[in-house]
C-alpha cells in the first residue's frame, strides 16, 4: 500500500522536513512526534528541527480529524515545551498537556530530582477529531468507596485515565540483556499504544517522523496500524528494522 511516494510500513532515512513535502494533504490520522530537545551530547541531538514550515507541513498533511502528540520537556534541562507551543498553538487547537510520571530520577544537579516528561496534544479541527471513549480506561478497577461516595453509576468498573500517567515505566537501557540495541531516550511502548488506542481505529495510518528506534512503529504492527516512519540516523533505521523483524518473527510464532 502506498502514500504518495512512500511505500507504508516502512522506514525511510533522510531529513523529516524535507520527506514530509512529498507525503499528500489530508491523509495522516495521526502523528507522534519525539524530536530533539537539545539536552544531551548526541549528534542528532545539537540542532533545533522544529520550525514553522515544518509545524506548517505537519498541519498540511494531517487529517481533520487527525490528532498530533509533541514529546516536550520543561525545566532546567529543556525548555522545548516553551519554544514549541507558540508554533503549534499559532497552527493547530490545543486541547491537554500530559505529564508522564517517570519512576527514576535524571541528573545529579542542585535542585529538585528531575522525574517528569511531557507530552502536548493538539487536534487539526476540534468537532472532528477522533477519541475512541472505550479507550479512555485504564487496568484500574475503582474501589466500592469511590462507588458509595458518588452515588452514581459509573459508566466502566475501571477508573479514566488522566492527563498525568504514572502507570508507565520508562524503558531500561542500562545493562539490558536484549543484543538489539535501542534508543538513547527511548519511549515506553504502552505510552505509544494508548495514544494509538485513543485516536485510530485498525488500518489508520501513522506518521512518526523521528521514528528513532522504532518503538512507534513496532507498537503500530502489534496493533494492526499502517505506519510510515522517518529517522535522519541510518544507524538508528538500520536498528529499528532489526526490532521490526524481531517483532515479525514472535508474531508468526504466535499466529
Amino acid at each position: 500500500m502506498k502514500l504518495g511516494k512512500y511505500e507504508l510500513d516502512k522506514l525511510y532515512c533522510g531529513d523529516s522536513e524535507v520527506l514530509m513535502k512529498d507525503i499528500p494533504d489530508n491523509s495522516i490520522d495521526l502523528i507522534i512526534l519525539d524530536p530533539p530537545y537539545l539536552v544531551t551530547n548526541q549528534e542528532w541531538d545539537k540542532k533545533e528541527i522544529i520550525t514553522v514550515d515544518f509545524v506548517n507541513d505537519m498541519f498540511r498533511i494531517l487529517k481533520e480529524t487527525g490528532n498530533l502528540y509533541i514529546w516536550c520537556g520543561i525545566g532546567e534541562r529543556s525548555q522545548s515545551l516553551i519554544r514549541w507551543f507558540p508554533m503549534f498553538n499559532n497552527k493547530f487547537i490545543f486541547k491537554d498537556l500530559i505529564t508522564w510520571k517517570k519512576q527514576r530520577g535524571i541528573g545529579m544537579r542542585k535542585g529538585w530530582l528531575y522525574t517528569r516528561e511531557e507530552i502536548m496534544w493538539f487536534v487539526k479541527n476540534n468537532k472532528k477529531f477522533i477519541w475512541n471513549k472505550g479507550e479512555q480506561y485504564s487496568k484500574t478497577e475503582l474501589r466500592k468507596i469511590e462507588k458509595l461516595f458518588t452515588g452514581k453509576i459509573a459508566k466502566s468498573k475501571f477508573k479514566r485515565l488522566t492527563n498525568v500517567w504514572t502507570d508507565i515505566m520508562e524503558q531500561n537501557i542500562v545493562g539490558q540483556k536484549n543484543p538489539i540495541k535501542t534508543h538513547f531516550t527511548p519511549k515506553p511502548l504502552k505510552a505509544i499504544e494508548r495514544i494509538i488506542l485513543l485516536h485510530t481505529k485498525e488500518n489508520d495510518i501513522i506518521l512518526d517522523p523521528f521514528i528513532g528506534s522504532g518503538i512507534t512503529a513496532i507498537a503500530c504492527k502489534l496493533l494492526n496500524r499502517k505506519y510510515l516512519g522517518f529517522d535522519i540516523s541510518k544507524e538508528y533505521i538500520e536498528i529499528a528494522n532489526a526490532r521490526l523483524k524481531a517483532v515479525k518473527k514472535v508474531q508468526d510464532k504466535l499466529f
